[in-house]
């Protein structure tokens, strides 16, 4: 074990949703960062919480047009 704390991908997804909904925009990057994961993890969370939120683009998820 590496000491690493694993996150479910629910909370995940849900974290990613809360963040696009407040700033309207969440990158890959930044999911990966946050949760110590790879960038394919945080690429199919992105993937997974666009199909909720928001509109997938390169690098992360933006908000969609109201």
């Amino acid at each position: 074990m590496t000491g690493a704390i694993t996150v479910l991908p629910e909370l995940r997804y849900r974290w990613i949703i809360e963040q696009v909904h407040t700033t309207g925009a969440v990158t890959v990057r930044q999911v990966a960062q946050r949760f110590h994961v790879s960038d394919s993890t945080a690429i199919r969370d992105c993937d997974h919480a666009a199909t909720r939120i928001g509109h997938r683009v390169r690098g992360g998820i933006i908000r969609d047009r109201l």
